[in-house]
C-alpha cells in the first residue's frame, strides 16, 4: 500500500497537465461520429495533395513519451510513437498495435505479448528486443517517467527474443491492459530518448517529426518502414499554431489552414452552412467542471456549492457557449465509462432551491465570488457570461477575472482563486487512473480543489486491487455519490471535439483518449 500511494504522488506532474486539458463540446444538435473515421472520402480518381496543414492554438511543450503532461503533447506523441498495445478509437477494446497478440496467464500475474515480424524504425533500423527493454524500463523508471507511478504493478519485464515479450505483475491489476497503452510504453530505438531532443528520437510510429520550430509549426512525414501503410496516407502533415481563435479563423478561410482544431464555437454555424467548408464532430471523453477552492472562506461550505449547482442552467452552457455540440454529465465521469453511476440524477436547475442554501449557509442578503477563466478563450468567456446572468437570480454577484494559460494553472496548482473552470479526460478504456485525480486528494489535490475525503480514498485503494467487476463498480458508484454530495467540482458537459475543414479534406479520425489520428486523413486536388 505504501508503494501504491507513493506512485500516486509521483504522478502528479502528470495530472496537472491533464486536468484542464481537453476537447470542445458533444451533442445536442451536432453530429456525432464517435471513434470513428469522417464519413466523407475524396473521389477514388482525384490526386492526393502532398501536404496537409492543421492549425491547433498551441504547441507541444515536448515530445518525449515519458514526459507528455497534456493533451496537446499527448496527440503529437501518438501521431509519431507506437507502443504494443492500443486503445480502440470508439474506446471500448484494446488493439493490438506493434504486438499482433497477447496472452494472459490464469492467475493474471503474466502477459506475453507477440509482435509483428520484421518491424522497423523510420530510419530503417530492426526493432529489437533491447529497444523495447529499454523503452519499457524507462516508462517504469520514476527517475525518467512522470507516468511511472500509474505502472507500479510491473514486477518485471523480459524479452526471450525480439518477437516476444514478457511481462510480470506483482498483483493482478484490473486496469493494467488499459494503462499500458498509454503512450509512455511507445517504444523507441535505444538511448535515443536521453537528450530531450526531437531530433534524436527515432520512432516506429506511422508517422516521424522531420522539422519543428517551436511556436510556429511541426513538421510530420510519413515513416516509410510502418508495418501498415494504409495508416499513413499523405506524405506530410504540416502542424501549424495559431494562438488566436480569430486570427486562426481568417486563415483558415483564406486557404492558408486545410484543418481547424480548436474550431470558435461561435462560428460554426457559419462554417457549416458554406459549402466550401465541412464541420465534424466527434464524441470525447472529456468532463467539463465548474471547480470551487474549498479552502476559500466564501465557497467552504457544502451547501454554498450546492447552491451554485442548482443556480446553473447546464442546458444554457451547451446551447450558448457550445452551440448545442456537448451532452449533459450528472456525475464526474462519461457518459461512456461502464463505471458511470446510471442511478444519479445530478443537480436539475432550480433557483429557489439554491436560494434556500445560500441562505442556510448564512448568505440570505447575497454572496460575491470571482470566476477566474483563461484570456483569449472564447468558450470560457461565453460561460462566464452565462454563469454570471444564471447565479444573479439566485443573489450571486460574479466577478470574471482572466489570466493566461500558464498563470491560472499556477493559480490553481496554489490554491489561489475561488471558481474556475476545469476539465478532465480519462487515458484509456479504463478510467480509474483518471478519476483518481478527483478522489484521491494526494495525486492533484483533488484537482486543484483542495478536497478530500476518508471514504473516498478509502475505496479508491481498495478498487486499485479489486478484480471483480460488480464490488469494483460498486466502490466506484459510491464515489461518485460522495463527490457529488461535496460538490468541489460542479459536472456540466462532456464535450465533442468539433473540427472544421475545408471540403476537399477527408479521411479524418478521431480516437477518444489520443485525439484527432493522421491515418487516412487526405486531401484532394
Amino acid at each position: 500500500m505504501k508503494k501504491l500511494i507513493a506512485s500516486l504522488l509521483a504522478a502528479a506532474l502528470l495530472a496537472a497537465g491533464l486536468a484542464g486539458c481537453g476537447g470542445a463540446p458533444a451533442s445536442s444538435g451536432g453530429a456525432a461520429a464517435s471513434g470513428a473515421a469522417s464519413a466523407s472520402s475524396g473521389a477514388a480518381d482525384a490526386g492526393i495533395a502532398q501536404q496537409i496543414v492543421v492549425a491547433r492554438n498551441k504547441d507541444a511543450a515536448l515530445v518525449d513519451p515519458t514526459q507528455t503532461s497534456n493533451a496537446t503533447d499527448l496527440m503529437t506523441v501518438a501521431w509519431n510513437f507506437e507502443g504494443l498495445v492500443f486503445p480502440a478509437n470508439d474506446g471500448t477494446a484494446i488493439e493490438g498495435a506493434l504486438a499482433e497478440s497477447w496472452d494472459v496467464s490464469e492467475d493474471g500475474l503474466t502477459y506475453t505479448f507477440h509482435l509483428r515480424d520484421g518491424l522497423k524504425f523510420y530510419n530503417g533500423d530492426a526493432v529489437t528486443a533491447e529497444d523495447i527493454l529499454y523503452s519499457l524500463n524507462r516508462a517504469i523508471d520514476p527517475e525518467k517517467s512522470i507516468f511511472a507511478g500509474f505502472l507500479t504493478a510491473i514486477a518485471g519485464i523480459e524479452c526471450p527474443d525480439d518477437t516476444t515479450v514478457v511481462v510480470t505483475l506483482n498483483a493482478p491489476t484490473p486496469d493494467f491492459l488499459s494503462n499500458f497503452t498509454m503512450p509512455c510504453c511507445a517504444i523507441v530505438q535505444k538511448d535515443s530518448g536521453e537528450s530531450g531532443d526531437y531530433k534524436d528520437l527515432v520512432t516506429c510510429g506511422p508517422y516521424y517529426i522531420a522539422d519543428w520550430v517551436k511556436d510556429q509549426y511541426m513538421l510530420f512525414k510519413k515513416n516509410p518502414n510502418y508495418y501498415d501503410p494504409s495508416k499513413a496516407v499523405t506524405e506530410e502533415i504540416k502542424v501549424t499554431v495559431v494562438a488566436d481563435d480569430s486570427t486562426r479563423l481568417m486563415e483558415f478561410q483564406n486557404g492558408d489552414i486545410d484543418l481547424m482544431m480548436s474550431t470558435p464555437r461561435n462560428n460554426l454555424p457559419q462554417l457549416s452552412a458554406d459549402s466550401n467548408y465541412k464541420v465534424e464532430a466527434f464524441d470525447t471523453v472529456t468532463v467539463n467542471y465548474i471547480g470551487f477552492n474549498v479552502e476559500a472562506e466564501a465557497v467552504s461550505s457544502k451547501e454554498v456549492r450546492q447552491a451554485l449547482a442548482y443556480a446553473t442552467n447546464v442546458d444554457d452552457l451547451i446551447v450558448g457557449a457550445n452551440q448545442g455540440y456537448a451532452q449533459r454529465v450528472t456525475t464526474f465521469t462519461d457518459n461512456l465509462d461502464v463505471l458511470r453511476n446510471t442511478g444519479l440524477e445530478g443537480y436539475t436547475h432550480d433557483v429557489e432551491k439554491a436560494k434556500s442554501l445560500l441562505a442556510d449557509a448564512g448568505y440570505a442578503d447575497g454572496l460575491t465570488l470571482t470566476l477566474s477563466i483563461t484570456s483569449g478563450n472564447t468558450t470560457e468567456a461565453q460561460i462566464a457570461a452565462i454563469l454570471k446572468e444564471q447565479w444573479a437570480q439566485a443573489g450571486v454577484t460574479l466577478e470574471v477575472t482572466q489570466y493566461d494559460a500558464a498563470t491560472l494553472t499556477a493559480m490553481k496548482k496554489n490554491g489561489e482563486y475561488q471558481v474556475g473552470l476545469t476539465n478532465l479526460g480519462r487515458t484509456g478504456p479504463d478510467s480509474a487512473l483518471a478519476l483518481s485525480f478527483i478522489v484521491y486528494n494526494p495525486i492533484t489535490n483533488g484537482m486543484y480543489t483542495g478536497w478530500q475525503n476518508d471514504e473516498c480514498e478509502s475505496l479508491y485503494l481498495a478498487s486499485c486491487s479489486e478484480l471483480d467487476v460488480e464490488k469494483r463498480a460498486e466502490m466506484w458508484a459510491r464515489m461518485q455519490e460522495i463527490e457529488l454530495d461535496e460538490a468541489p467540482l460542479i459536472p456540466t458537459y462532456v464535450n465533442q471535439d468539433v473540427y472544421a475543414m475545408h471540403s476537399n479534406v477527408s479521411g479524418v479520425q478521431y480516437n477518444l483518449f489520443l485525439g484527432i489520428l493522421p491515418y487516412t486523413m487526405q486531401k484532394t486536388v
